[in-house]
């Protein structure tokens, strides 16, 4: 075969240019750390290495989203602890007022301290995060969640925000809620179910409601939203006067018999009936329709009633028992959310070091597909160095043959 001067040119300039980019290729490795500098260099691994990064990058916001999730709910934890705090220092004046010595100087001096806790609860409920929005307000987050309406004919502290909540995506099958709406916390609390005597034949008649427990779940079980006639009942008066029947007028369901002494009391789902009456009198009574009301609603209405001179003991008594079972489920209502946000953020801790865990494994894949090995790069880029040389040398001695060299 004949190999003619130019071909030699071309094979050795080719040679030493291939060596050269060699040589290149690693010291831009060892430079850079990365031994895939481009996609044709493995393009499996650099596909993996691009997916790998991008659920890299997504952990990353999992893990921002979990930080400002967990100060989200940390905050209103803190909020709704004070607020039990608060309120269970009402209840213990509360309880203290209905000793049944206390004069209305010392009522209007506990009131003091009830309306000092009312005005310290109302403004937790309007609590701010770090963001300067209003935690319970809902999507509402930029105006306060409850507002005080002295004018207001019924509640004067009224929630204004909406029930809306936001999720915080922590990972890619979970989002977490990050705060309550007021109305669930706050608003959605039953104040004391009630009955009352609407009517009937008998000469006296009272009711009055000694074990709330039974009574509430008689007022669960029977009351009508639907049908108001459901919610009224009758007493009647057997003929031998010894016996009275409750029914409910508007089912005609006969709820029972019992035995009956005019102007003794006799109890009757968690209800006193005191009647004065022979046979054939009736009391007519009706389940009272069920309100709601928010802490601060309720410390007010406990606040008027310790403030009124003209109160009578047996209206104090009653506005005092619809203080204590309305902190009582406004309690039992704030305890459920604090167990929430309790449980969500354990969940958001558990994700957050799962989401370690995932980044971890995956820097250590992608850095076994594009990181260098500093110890075989440099082997090699010796022996490129060496490479490089030896073509170096072979072109200048065959480009240097002559047959004047012979001559």
């Amino acid at each position: 075969m004949r190999i003619s001067t130019n071909q030699l040119f071309d094979r050795s300039i080719q040679s030493i240019l291939n060596n050269q980019g060699n040589l290149s290729d690693l010291q831009q490795q060892l430079a850079s750390g990365k031994k895939l500098l481009r996609p044709s260099d493995d393009p499996v691994g650099a596909s993996k290495v691009i997916r790998l990064t991008e659920e890299l990058e997504q952990i990353k916001q999992f893990q921002r989203n979990n930080d400002v999730l967990t100060s989200s709910l940390e905050e209103q934890e803190a909020v709704m602890r004070n607020i039990t705090s608060s309120v269970q220092r009402a209840r213990q004046l509360a309880v203290q007022s209905g000793n049944g010595v206390m004069s209305a100087e010392d009522k209007a001096a506990l009131a003091v301290e009830i309306g000092a806790i009312r005005d310290e609860v109302f403004d937790l409920m309007n609590s701010r995060d770090a963001s300067g929005d209003y935690i319970f307000a809902g999507y509402q987050s930029k105006s306060p969640a409850f507002i005080f309406d002295p004018a207001a004919a019924g509640n004067k502290y009224q929630f204004q925000g909406d029930e809306g909540t936001n999720e915080l995506q922590v990972s890619p099958a979970v989002r977490l809620q990050a705060a309550d709406s007021g109305k669930t916390v706050f608003e959605d609390v039953f104040a004391r179910f009630k009955s009352s005597i609407t009517g009937g034949t008998a000469a006296d008649s009272s009711l009055k409601i000694t074990l709330q427990k039974d009574f509430d779940a008689f007022h669960k079980q029977n009351y009508d939203a639907v049908t108001p006639a459901n919610n009224e009942f009758e007493i009647a008066v057997n003929g031998a006067g010894d016996q009275v029947t409750v029914t409910n007028t508007g089912t005609g369901a006969n709820l029972g018999t019992f035995n009956f002494t005019s102007g003794q009391p006799f109890t009757f789902n968690g209800m006193q009936f005191t009647i004065d009456g022979g046979p054939g009198d009736t009391v007519d009574f009706e389940l009272d329709p069920p309100e709601k009301k928010n802490l601060a609603q309720t410390l007010d209405d406990f606040f008027v009633a310790l403030n009124d001179p003209n109160i009578s003991q047996q209206q104090f008594q009653e506005g005092l028992n619809d203080a204590l079972i309305g902190m009582d489920n406004g309690l039992e209502r704030v305890g459920a959310a604090t167990a929430g946000v309790g449980g969500r953020l354990n969940v958001a801790e558990s994700i957050y070091e799962s989401n370690l865990d995932l980044e971890i494994a995956h820097k250590s894949t992608r850095s076994g597909i594009e990181d260098v090995d500093y110890a075989q790069a440099v082997s090699d880029l010796s022996r490129q160095e060496t490479a490089l040389q030896a073509a170096q040398s072979t072109f200048s001695r065959v480009t240097g043959l002559s047959l004047f060299d012979f001559i």
